[in-house]
Parts: structure tokens; sequence; C-alpha cells
């Protein structure tokens, strides 16, 4: 079997379409729908299922992915160890991390990574904590960052790179605000939505002050909530990163309010996938951005 054809398929379950695949893979839609038929007939069963949304595995097909990521790990090593000790490291680094992340950190890394390794690239992905270690699980991504209170528990490697700080904030005409977590219990909070670690922490701390409750709002982007919070529609806890500008053009204030710990920073990667060369590159930019 060509390895070819097993990377193609892959290749379709990570991006959900042949268009996204034949991106990917540098090929026309036709070639890969070419080598997902052929992949087809040589196993007897078809692979996915078409919709006009996208395709989805099959059941049989659901089945291949993880020998299919075997096989295609087991060649990569191989790869790798035939390589000439004097060639460059090369290939695409596929990440998941939070929006925060994505927005306000990774693009220095990228560039770093570019700088001293232009044969390496880094394709980010959005996504919380469970989106992000299913990802490295399953072989959608090579590499999550987790922001988070503490830290993952998880079969996967899981190394602690650094830490965020976290802030309150409210819109800029209450700059300064002394407040409590009952004052706040009692106001309308703009949060991201559950299974973000923190604001989940933020909402337990709310409801165990047994206070009358304002809104709480649930939010998936967190320019939204900082537009919100601007125009005075309530009060938020968010990565200090991610509002720096906000708070000095005076559009959102930092309150004097209860302290809240730092998230940690943890890197995911699988223990028994081949770590290529362009994969350490990547983690090496990344300690090295949050050790400065």
């Amino acid at each position: 079997m060509e390895t070819q054809l097993l990377r193609s398929f892959m290749a379709v379950v990570r991006s959900g379409s042949f268009t996204g695949a034949a991106r990917e893979l540098g090929y026309t839609q036709s070639t890969v729908t070419g080598h997902i038929q052929k992949l087809e007939r040589q196993l007897g069963h078809q692979l996915l299922d078409r919709f006009p949304a996208g395709a989805v595995p099959t059941d049989f097909g659901a089945r291949l992915v993880a020998h299919a990521d075997e096989v295609l790990d087991a060649e990569d090593r191989l790869r790798a160890a035939t390589r000439s000790s004097g060639s460059r490291p090369s290939g695409t680094v596929r990440v998941r991390a939070p929006e925060s992340l994505c927005t306000y950190r990774l693009p220095a890394v990228i560039r770093a990574v570019r700088t001293r390794e232009p044969d390496v690239q880094v394709w980010l992905t959005p996504g919380g904590l469970d989106d992000a270690t299913a990802a490295v699980r399953q072989g959608t991504a090579e590499l999550a960052l987790t922001m988070e209170p503490r830290g993952p528990i998880t079969e996967l490697t899981s190394e602690r790179i650094g830490t965020e700080r976290l802030t309150l904030l409210d819109h800029g005409a209450r700059a300064g605000t002394r407040t409590t977590w009952d004052e706040l219990a009692g106001r309308d909070a703009l949060l991201i939505e559950e299974g973000c670690g923190y604001s989940d922490d933020v909402a337990a701390h709310l409801i165990a002050t047994g206070a009358k409750s304002g809104r709480r709002s649930r939010f998936g982007s967190i320019e939204a909530i900082k537009r919100c919070v601007a125009v005075g529609l309530g009060w938020t806890a968010l990565p200090a990163i991610s509002v720096e500008s906000e708070v000095q053009a005076g559009e959102l204030a930092v309150l004097d309010g209860p302290v809240l710990p730092s998230c940690e920073l943890h890197l995911i990667t699988h223990p028994r996938r081949h770590h290529s060369e362009a994969l350490t590159v990547v983690c090496e930019e990344l300690r090295r951005h949050w050790e400065a």
C-alpha cells in the first residue's frame, strides 16, 4: 500500500474536506479524490461519507485513522533516521492553542521560527483544553498549548513553560474601582464559554458568595467580550496580554479587586509519536518566548 494514499486520507480527515486536503498537500482536488478511491478499493470499504458541508470518516474510516497514524509516524521516523545530518529542518507543525495566545503571543513565535528555519511552517488553530488535547491525541495536531489555572490531567506529555497573568476589567469610567467577589456577583459578568478553566474558576467564585446574582453571559470570543465591556454591558476577567492596548487607550479599566491566580502554560505533545526536527524547533522557540 502506498503511504501517500494514507496521507491524503488523513489530510481529508483533518481538514474535513477534499479541497482542504488538496490545499494542505499541494495537490489538485482530483488527485486527492483519486487517492481516496484507490485506497477504498484496496481496503474494500468506504472510508468517508461525503456531505455538502464536508467529508467525515465512516465507522471503518474512523478505525483506520489510528492505524494510518501509526504507519505514517513510522515512515516519518525512518525518513528522519536516514536524512543527511547536514539538512535543514523542514515541514509543517500544526498547533492548537487558546484564542488569546494565537492572537497575542504566537505570531512572534512564528516569526522567530521563520527567521531561524524558513522551511518550517506553523499552522495555528484556536481551541480550548479539550479540543487541544484531543487534537494531539488523534494526530490532527503535533502540538497544543493550554492556558489553565492548573496543569491538565492527561496521559500526554505535558511541560510547563510559563504563566500568563489574569486581570479583572470593566469599562474605562470605572478605572481603579475597588471591588469584592460579593459585589461582582451582583453585577453582570461577561465570561468566556464554559470549558475555559480561568472563566470557570471565576464563575465558581461568584456562585460561592451566595449573593444575589447578576446576569452571566458566556462568549466564544475574547474580542466580542472586550467590545461589550467597553460599552458598559458588564465586567470580565481576561489574560492581561489580550487587553493591553484597550487599557492604555482608556477603553477598558483594571479593577482593584480579588487577586486572580495566573494561568499556567503547558506544552502538550504525544509521547509515542515521532518528534520531527520541525517540531523540535517550534518547541524550542516557545520555551524561549516565555523565558524572555
